[in-house]
């Protein structure tokens, strides 16, 4: 198997992009800050890095990753990802238009932690059962299996760039 790695997209506590990410960090920059009061009061550690809203220079809004009728569908660690694999896919120039190249093509997404408000489908699963992620359960297990998300991505930019 032959793996190439054609493209690069990112959103992170530094801005949209990964040229604007990597000249914040060369700047000497950190995206770590104090979390707002109303966003996650009962988490304990109240630093984290945030990724800047569109009000904001170099912020992320929902409409880069989705129409407004999906984005209520979505928890925004999802948004996040689509936006860093349409950076990605644009960035590499690929434009898969048959089911073949779309099969062959894969965008590698990785999440330090999900979203922290409880969505419909999280408010269902095992884990928030149990006491969600403040109970340590949430961060045991890790999958190797392969993204829907990354399967979704590769026909969404096929369908979007086609």
């Amino acid at each position: 198997m032959r793996i190439v790695v054609t493209g690069l997209g990112a959103v992170t506590p530094l801005g949209v992009g990964a040229e604007r990410s990597w000249a914040q960090l060369l700047a000497g920059r950190s995206g770590v800050r104090r979390l707002p009061a109303e966003l996650a009061p009962d988490v304990p550690a109240q630093v984290a890095g945030l990724v800047p809203g569109a009000e904001e220079p170099g912020g992320f809004s929902p409409d880069m990753a989705a129409p407004p009728k999906d984005q209520k569908k979505m928890d925004r660690f999802i948004q996040l990802a689509l936006a860093a694999a349409d950076e990605a896919v644009a960035q590499a120039g690929w434009r898969p238009e048959s089911l073949e190249d779309q099969a062959a093509t894969a965008t590698v997404i990785a999440s330090g932690i999900g979203g922290f408000r409880p969505s419909p489908c999280r408010r269902s699963s095992p884990i928030w059962r149990r006491g969600g992620f403040r109970s340590g359960t949430a961060s045991r297990g890790r999958s190797a299996r392969p993204s829907p998300l990354a399967r979704r991505e590769s026909k969404r930019s096929a369908t979007r760039r086609g």
